[in-house]
Parts: C-alpha cells; structure tokens; sequence
C-alpha cells in the first residue's frame, strides 16, 4: 500500500500535475483531502520573501495537522524586463480579491503583465518559471529542491491546455506556448517537473 503524500495546495490543476508525476510512488492527497479527514480549513499566509520561504510556511501548515509526509511548492514567473516580477507575487499580480475564480484571477494576471511588458522588443522579453518544492518526511525531515524552465513573454495568449501564465510563456525552442503542449509534454520539460526530478532523484 503507498504511503499518503499531502500537497500543501488547494489548487486541482497542481494537484493534477503532482498526481501525473508522483502517483507511481506516493498516494497524493490534496490540502482539502486534509482538511475533511482533520475537520477543520487549513489556511496559511505566504509572507516569505522567497519562493522557498513561502513554500516552508505552507508545509508547515500541513504539518501541524498529519505525521504523514507533506510536500509544498511555491511557483511563479520571473520576467527580466520587471525586475523579477510578478516573482512570488504570480497568483495575486492583478490584485483580484480573495476568492476570485482561479480561472478569472489568471486571465486579470495575464492582462496585466502583458500591459506591463508592452513595448517591450522580443529580445528583452526573456522569463522563467520558478517552482521551489519544501518536502518534509514522516520524521520531520526537510529537503529543498528547485526547478525552472526558461522562455520568454509572448505578444498574446496562445493554448487551451495549462493554466495560469502558460499562454503566453512563449518556449522558442518548441515555437508553441506552454499553454500549446499537452499535459504529458508539459510534465515532461516544466519548471514543477524539473523540480519534481530531483525530488525523485534523492528518493533512489
């Protein structure tokens, strides 16, 4: 029988992609699985200053509630021409208010970076997304791992599969946007599977 493995997030799509690349080994549980089994929400605020500093604060919220393994990620797009922007800021760039529908807070982000970008020439339009995983163990062990996937800011969305920025993360290697792949060639070579890579490596 797999051993639970509970992912510090209430987001579907990244419990999707966790699922895609971790079921082999782990049986994936959502925060919200938790949550029912605790019978009680589980919130935590992301104040860290980093991508590491925000996913430990989510995995220790996690923690407080299950001995079983847990595993966070905090994840988002860096764009040169900002300055690192959105960074950590990536799911609440737009400043929608809390509770906004996941889909419509993604197309206000995507509104606004693109605003931003504006002008800005192809060659200067470099990004990456980002994913820093905080995995703590059955015995409160803790590991960090980081991935990231290089490409750069599209001139308007392309895509219909992903979410969140991935159509207008333009990959130049591939001409497509993330948003363009489907979802095994998107686990294949994304920032969240890169991650996960090392994860895995340091299982074995």
């Amino acid at each position: 029988m797999k051993r639970p493995l509970y992912l510090a997030t209430h987001n579907e799509h990244k419990v999707q992609e966790f699922s895609a690349m971790l079921g082999h080994l782990w049986e994936v549980r959502s925060a919200r699985q938790l949550e029912q089994e605790v019978g009680c929400s589980i919130t935590w605020d992301e104040t860290g200053q980093t991508f590491e500093e925000n996913s430990r604060i989510k995995a220790l919220a996690l923690r407080r509630y299950t001995q079983a393994a847990v595993l966070a990620d905090d994840s988002g797009l860096v764009v040169d021409a900002l300055r690192g922007a959105p960074g950590i800021y990536s799911s609440r760039y737009a400043g929608t208010p809390k509770g906004t529908p996941r889909t419509e807070a993604d197309l206000a982000n995507t509104m606004k970076l693109l605003k931003d970008i504006e002008g800005v020439p192809e060659s200067s339009r470099a990004a990456r997304f980002v994913c820093c995983l905080v995995f703590i163990d059955e015995n409160g062990r803790e590991q960090v791992f980081t991935g990231t996937c290089e490409g750069q800011i599209g001139r308007q969305p392309s895509g219909d599969h992903g979410f969140g920025y991935d159509p207008v993360f333009f990959l130049p290697s591939r001409g497509v946007s993330m948003a363009q792949l489907d979802e095994a060639e998107k686990n294949r070579i994304s920032h969240r599977s890169m991650a996960i890579a090392r994860f895995l490596d340091a299982r074995t």
